[in-house]
């Protein structure tokens, strides 16, 4: 069996941004003696570990313990990856040094929201070192969330990170309303950039805001499903050393009161809860139902948060995504070898001619 490791380094974060999930931040931190705790549990269980993700709040927020982390680990596993998502506000010389040095072995990603008014707007902050990310992890994309009220700058904020040289993923913001208008500038601006992608088709698209894996849609299981805390192996710890069935559990998101509430209830859940609507729709592959989400707005699993904030901008998403695929195949970008690309341009195709009679 194989299985992903994410530590809660930090309950706190430096930035406020605007469309944070993690609404009940505190002062709390994982202590060393803990994450090493937890990590020879985890190594003498009889399962393989494939990835160990640090996560916060601002995970370089407890930075003291980072390096020792890794050491321990990589004394065990030499060739094991971690991975640290982080705003690259508080990289100090010291620490990029040190991340500098283990970069083959620690995958550092930046998470940014488009040009220096965009990210300020969003984040209180202007700018990281772009530059610093860019070196040392190439590979690693930058992430930026798409926010309602500064929609308006999208293609700019993508085509500046281009012009950055790094590649980049994002999507919508979850848990925030994405109003009439706001969904009017997400099409205008979706649609400028489909032009810019097939300007330059050897630019990666940004996903999930594109996903062109339309061969998953119009699939409507006859059977139920698990919760997706039970299909995905994974363990997530909190700052407190508490076993989570997802980072979407922990007191940071939820809150203390809701938490305990949370996990007993999740606890006899066998089965995901899906919106009648929700479940008929031929693009509920690519709009994920968080069931944690659900019950941190509206205190139940089976009210879905994106049917309730934003439906139609993942309708937008969609269409945009399948114009996309179908552009690329008259352009001769898709290679029709693999049966799954021909199923998906079929679909695409019937997916814009459902979303335009809507």
């Amino acid at each position: 069996m194989k299985r992903s490791i994410l530590l809660l380094l930090s309950h706190n974060c430096n930035l406020s941004c605007k469309y944070c999930y993690e609404r009940f931040k505190d002062s709390r931190k994982m202590s060393l003696n803990d994450a090493i705790e937890i990590l020879d549990r985890e190594f003498s269980d009889d399962c393989e570990i494939t990835n160990i993700d640090l996560l916060g709040g601002e995970p370089l927020m407890n930075y003291e313990i980072i390096p020792p982390i890794c050491e321990w680990i990589w004394e065990r596993k030499p060739n094991m990856q971690v991975f640290i998502r982080t705003n690259g506000t508080l990289l100090t010389k010291e620490m990029k040094r040190w991340f500098s040095s283990h970069s083959e072995k620690i995958g550092l990603g930046l998470s940014i929201d488009g040009t220096p008014k965009v990210n300020y707007f969003n984040r209180g902050v202007k700018d990281a070192d772009i530059d610093f990310f860019k070196k040392y992890w190439p590979e690693v994309p930058v992430k930026l969330t798409i926010f309602p009220q500064s929609v308006d700058s999208l293609f700019d904020s993508l085509t500046f990170l281009y012009n950055k040289g790094v590649n980049v993923i994002g999507g919508l913001a979850q848990g925030v309303a994405w109003d009439e208008k706001s969904c009017a500038t997400l099409n205008q601006q979706m649609n400028k950039i489909v032009e810019f992608y097939l300007e330059n088709p050897h630019i990666p698209i940004i996903e999930p805001l594109f996903n062109l894996a339309f061969e998953h849609s119009y699939a409507f299981p006859n059977h139920t499903e698990k919760p997706c805390w039970e299909r995905n192996i994974v363990h997530t710890y909190d700052c407190d050393d508490d076993l989570l069935p997802c980072h979407m559990f922990s007191v940071i998101v939820q809150g203390k009161e809701k938490r305990e509430r949370i996990l007993k209830e999740a606890a006899n859940i066998k089965e995901e809860f899906i919106d009648k609507e929700c479940k008929i729709c031929p693009i509920r592959w690519s709009c994920v139902n968080c069931m944690a989400l659900n019950y941190q707005h509206f205190g139940k699993f089976s009210t879905n948060a994106n049917k309730f904030y934003s439906c139609t901008a993942h309708k937008i998403s969609a269409y945009w995504s399948a114009s996309l695929l179908t552009s690329k195949a008259l352009n001769n970008l898709i290679d029709f070898s693999r049966k799954e690309k021909i199923e998906a341009v079929q679909k695409a195709i019937d997916y814009l001619k459902t979303f335009s009679n809507e």
